[in-house]
């Protein structure tokens, strides 16, 4: 199911832990710039949004914890304590990682909440709670923001963009410079094209992304692999202007706005458009214009661009530009769960934890789980 968000601003209420009345005062303002948007993966549904949180107060002030609330209930859905606020907390400017907002500065937390289990249509709400550094009097913004989520029509259904396997679906949420947090700015506004970004590298049976001598890139498994239409559509743009490599030690440093390499974008839909990067060199069979059909041969997965290996980049969004667009959920038909990297340091090291008794390995209407490893028809 796919959902309709509407978006709630309610006043802040501000308590001070220890007083007798609550007060209100300028403090944190609390906002949801992009609408929170649902994607199933392993069988659960994400609810997957940021807060943008500004310190309006002349002071700093120290994120202590954020709770997302069932506003029928108030029952906790999630909470975030201060450990877990510094892994999720991005402070545009590069500055050091802390759940202490400076006065003037904004911050962003990333969220993703599953929500497959509760009653739907289903309203949100978040209690942040925070306090000055060296005091002791902890403050409480109450309802600031509500959510409020309406079922509605179907999710986004990609076929498969790539024959065979394994291939590794390469991401995770958490990471700090993953695709899920990575923010372009482009024509005045700052985006996150790659939300739901997966990066697909082909392994051996034993885990390996390449046989022999890993720094020659033709030694990869995925290299030369034809790459797929995932719908119906019509190309809206290619580029095809970037050399390769031959070696991994070679290939030059580029800069965010040449990250893609050759790239293709296909029109599926109103505000829908679906990026393939770091494609091959002379490999693009189409061109803009060009009708297509779901599981057409469109290129083959190269190294080109701003990447560390042979693999192939796929997200959707809503405007076709690679960075100055926001990315969009989708799942693939059917997919066949081989297994997944419970640690992702044992990447390309060893194979890949199979899934457990009784589990069921055929896959429709999803996304596969980060670092897992899937198969396409």
């Amino acid at each position: 199911m796919k959902y309709s968000v509407l978006i709630v601003l309610s006043l802040a209420f501000i308590h001070c832990v220890g007083q007798d009345k609550s007060v209100i005062q300028p403090s944190l303002d609390i906002r949801i710039t992009n609408p929170p948007m649902t994607i199933v993966i392993g069988g659960r549904l994400n609810l997957v949004y940021e807060l943008h949180i500004s310190n309006f107060s002349n002071g700093p002030l120290l994120i202590k914890k954020i709770e997302i609330l069932n506003l029928e209930n108030s029952v906790s859905i999630l909470a975030f304590n201060e450990e877990e606020i510094i892994k999720r907390l991005y402070m545009p400017g590069g500055k050091s990682k802390a759940n202490t907002i400076d006065s003037g500065d904004i911050g962003v937390v990333y969220i993703e909440v599953v929500i497959e289990n509760l009653r739907l249509p289903l309203e949100l709400f978040h209690r942040v709670t925070f306090q000055k550094p060296g005091q002791n009097v902890e403050q409480l913004l109450i309802d600031k923001v509500a959510i409020t989520l309406v079922s509605q029509n179907s999710p986004l259904v990609l076929g498969a963009p790539l024959l065979g396997g394994p291939w590794a679906a390469v991401y995770e949420p958490s990471w700090e410079r993953g695709h899920r947090r990575v923010f372009y700015t482009v024509d005045g506004q700052a985006r996150i094209p790659g939300r739901f970004a997966v990066d697909f590298i082909k392994l051996d049976n034993d885990g390996r992304a390449a046989m022999g001598d890993k720094n020659m890139i033709t030694n990869w498994y995925g290299y030369g692999q034809v790459v797929l239409a995932v719908a119906n559509g019509i190309i809206f743009a290619t580029r095809d202007d970037f050399a390769e490599s031959t070696t991994l030690s070679d290939h030059p440093k580029y800069s965010p706005i040449q990250a893609t390499g050759n790239y293709i974008s296909i029109e599926i839909g109103k505000n829908q458009f679906v990026f393939y990067e770091h494609l091959k060199p002379g490999s693009i069979r189409v061109k803009p214009g060009q009708k297509v059909n779901k599981g057409d041969v469109i290129a083959r997965l190269g190294f080109t661009g701003q990447t560390t290996g042979p693999h192939l980049h796929l997200h959707v969004a809503d405007r076709d530009s690679p960075l100055g667009s926001e990315g969009i959920p989708f799942v693939f038909d059917s997919f066949t769960l081989l297994g997944h990297y419970p640690d992702f340091n044992d990447f390309e090291k060893v194979r890949w934890q199979a899934p457990g008794p009784g589990a069921d390995s055929s896959i429709n209407n999803e996304c596969p789980g980060p670092n897992t490893v899937v198969s396409f028809k």
